[in-house]
């Protein structure tokens, strides 16, 4: 493929900043390393080049294609491309601190800690301070620590608070950063934030008084490059941004990047670094790249009318020469184990009559507690799948735990059950205490449980002794419900007693809330399951678990069709694609009804999700759906009631859905205001969304974890999980120095 204009102009480009607003699949990687060879063709020193990635992977690769478009060009033989500076952020920030550090207290040898590395030194640190660490834990500490990074944020109570932060977790992370600090320094380490903020901290220095400017180090880094070419532009953050700003010097700057493809603001990412930077660089020369390789035309036009929407955008639309393609199909289905059979039968049916390759295939959901259904009407029709950025949903460590802990409640003879769970959450039984009660069991002929009931005998110590025993009783009392509570109702006594999900809330992070989701669609599946067959019991439902989880061990190998979030999708293609749960409240997530800036993100993850597919596109909303435990009713989508109608075919068949949800006499409900529907499609005209909606009680609000919750006593907290319906909803509220209360929704006001 040769260059197009539009690429060609990025390649040539010289004498100022500029920024290449690359499409999806418009060739961005191509203009970067013709780029790249194009300058040193021109005789620019490769060490003089800079190029910044944000992945590992995405680095060797330009590495690679580097060197190809250098062999491609006679007058660059004997040139070493392998003294390019490319690398990501990290990489880039650790390789300037190896030789620079010692301007910011580092030595050349200094350690990088992991993630493991700087909880393990987070817990001490709040041990040391009298912090409870089980009321803040290290994870939510140390997410509150980068998001402050991220932002370009010093210590203080001030800049915290912007962060979002309330007393007493305040106060808390402020301490602790300063002493995890400290503590970090006095061990010559870095975590990964440190690596750019460190970095920026050292490159933004002046040299000392009586160095000339000339013989400093740093400032010589500063001046070393003449050009500089940042991928991905549009993710990121504040410190990057700002570190890419001092390694310029007088160099010129390409930045790369889709202000459209912008859906890492959970992590810090900072959308405003692409939309600003004509702006912010006088004299930028803005070029896109509109010529779309990868989707036919319907495909494209569905991604434009979604985007177009969106406020904060530079513009640009999207074209192929490929033609127009099939049309786009919609599918609206009656609920979402309907929907997975439509997606099963779809891709079952392509591949036999077609043979099509499994391997084609693609199916996106907004979060990982969708994929239980999918992956259930997969193994029905015998399609072999793999989960790409996840894990299958019965093998999540989460979903294991509960799972453990309620064979445990069935068999307390199951000792693999009672070593996984005994110290999950965390609650000071060590290996070693483990270790001497499975030996006592062993040499006793007995179980490990057996033998926890009395583990002085075992050769635990007191202050041991007593916590097993806490834990034994503890399961003693969830035992004496097996036969008389609900499935569900015993897994959430289950989350409860043993504080599991309060261990979870606390952390506060992203993976937390997700694995909270990931709970309460398992106690879901556990109310679907008793709904189905009321005769079966706990028994009967942990042997379809084994069954599901064993028969995806032995899933064949050879071609697989792929189910992944859309955030997983970001970079990839693929042939046919299904774009699933597309309704309001789940695609575009609750968490972004009320927040224009969540909305514009979410939106951005919509074109992401359409632009993957090349040459099939699929769309599927379901009029009711079971997600989380609880029963939704919600509008299809505003995404999809974006779409030209002359792009789309529909499938399905109107279905009166009645009983919009209420509890109570307050405002909750299960489903969010229904928008305008256009004139097409129109197949939805007959569902009524609000029957038995009387006035007075407030416009419907969607359940998801996080939620903010007011109680009159307590105050404002998280919505950590609920259970139950009408008057007797219950729901699972976390309060910030108060801890996880189970309150009756009635008495609560969703924020």
């Amino acid at each position: 493929m040769s260059l197009n204009p539009r690429q060609l102009e990025g390649v040539q480009h010289r004498g100022g900043p500029l920024l290449v607003l690359a499409g999806a699949g418009t060739g961005k990687t191509r203009v970067i390393t013709h780029r790249v060879a194009s300058l040193l063709a021109e005789g620019i020193p490769p060490w003089q080049i800079l190029a910044v990635t944000f992945t590992n992977k995405a680095a060797q690769e330009m590495r690679e294609r580097i060197a190809v478009s250098c062999e491609d060009e006679p007058s660059l033989v004997g040139v070493d491309a392998s003294r390019i500076w490319v690398g990501t952020f990290h990489a880039i920030a650790a390789r300037i601190l190896r030789r620079f550090g010692e301007g910011v207290g580092l030595s050349p040898r200094f350690a990088i800690y992991d993630t493991a590395d700087q909880r393990s030194l987070m817990k001490r640190v709040l041990v040391s301070l009298d912090i409870d660490p089980k009321q803040f834990t290290p994870a939510s500490v140390l997410g509150a620590i980068d998001r402050a990074k991220n932002q370009g944020l010093g210590n203080t109570l001030e800049n915290l608070a912007g962060t979002g932060l309330f007393e007493p977790r305040l106060g808390a992370v402020h301490d602790a950063w300063k002493r995890y600090r400290k503590r970090m320094r006095e061990a010559d380490a870095v975590d990964f934030g440190d690596l750019l903020v460190l970095a920026v901290e050292l490159l933004e220095q002046v040299p000392s008084e009586g160095q000339l400017a000339e013989f400093d180090p740093v400032a010589r880094l500063r001046r070393r490059f003449a050009h500089v070419v940042v991928d991905e532009y549009q993710d990121t953050n504040p410190v990057q941004a700002r570190m890419v700003e001092l390694l310029c010097g007088q160099a010129e700057l390409c930045v790369v990047g889709d202000d459209d493809q912008a859906i890492y603001g959970w992590r810090g990412a900072d959308v405003s670094q692409i939309l600003d930077f004509p702006e912010s660089h006088p004299g930028c020369e803005v070029i896109r790249l509109e010529q779309n390789y990868r989707s036919t035309g319907h495909i494209l036009a569905c991604a434009d009318a979604v985007i177009r929407h969106n406020a904060g955008r530079l513009g640009k639309t999207l074209w192929s020469d490929l033609g127009e393609g099939e049309l786009v199909r919609v599918a609206r289905l009656d609920d979402e184990r309907a929907e997975a059979r439509w997606v099963a039968t779809a891709i079952a049916d392509a591949a036999m009559n077609e043979g099509a390759s499994l391997d084609e295939f693609a199916v996106f959901y907004r979060t990982h507690a969708q994929s239980r259904v999918f992956e259930e009407a997969f193994r029905r029709f015998d399609l072999p799948y793999k989960m790409v950025g996840g894990t299958r949903f019965f093998d999540r460590a989460e979903i294991k735990d509960l799972v453990a802990y309620l064979r445990l409640l069935l068999n307390p003879a199951s000792g693999v059950d009672f070593e996984r769970i005994v110290n999950r959450p965390t609650r000071g039984i060590g290996a070693k205490t483990v270790e001497r009660l499975a030996t006592h069991a062993l040499r006793e002929d007995t179980t490990i449980f057996e033998a926890a009931r009395d583990p002085k005998a075992a050769g635990v110590g007191t202050a041991a002794a007593r916590k097993v025993q806490g834990f034994v009783a503890m399961i003693e009392s969830l035992m004496s419900e097996l036969d008389d509570a609900p499935l569900d109702e015993l897994a959430e006594r289950v989350l409860e007693a043993s504080g599991y999900r309060e261990s979870l809330a606390a952390q506060g992070t992203d993976e937390a809330i997700s694995r909270l989701e990931n709970l309460q669609e398992f106690i879901g599946a556990l109310a679907e399951f008793s709904r189905e067959d009321p005769e079966a019991g706990l028994a009967e439902y942990l042997e379809q678990v084994s069954l599901a989880t064993s028969e995806d061990d032995a899933a064949a190998q050879g071609p697989m069709l792929t189910l992944m979030t859309v955030h997983s999708a970001k970079g990839l293609e693929f042939e046919r694609v299904f774009c699933t749960g597309m309704e309001e409240s789940v695609f575009p997530h609750a968490r972004s009804l009320e927040d224009p800036v969540q909305m514009e993100e979410e939106r951005r993850l919509a074109y992401v999700a359409i632009t993957r597919a090349k040459r099939e596109l699929a769309l599927t909303y379901a009029a009711r759906r079971f997600l989380y435990g609880q029963d939704h009713i919600n509008a299809p989508s505003r995404f999809v009631e974006n779409l030209p109608p002359e792009c789309i075919e529909l499938f399905g068949r109107p279905a009166r859905a009645s009983g919009h949800l209420s509890f109570g006499a307050s405002s909750w409900s299960q489903s969010a205001a229904r928008p305008a529907a256009p004139a097409e499609p129109s197949w939805n005209d007959d569902i009524v969304y609000d029957e038995g909606y009387g006035a007075g009680q407030g416009e419907g609000m969607q359940l998801y974890v996080g939620m903010p919750i007011r109680h009159k006593k307590f105050g404002v907290g998280d919505l950590v999980g609920w259970n139950g319906s009408g008057d007797q909803l219950k729901v699972v509220v976390r309060f910030d120095g108060i801890g996880q209360k189970t309150i009756l929704a009635r008495f609560c006001e969703p924020l």
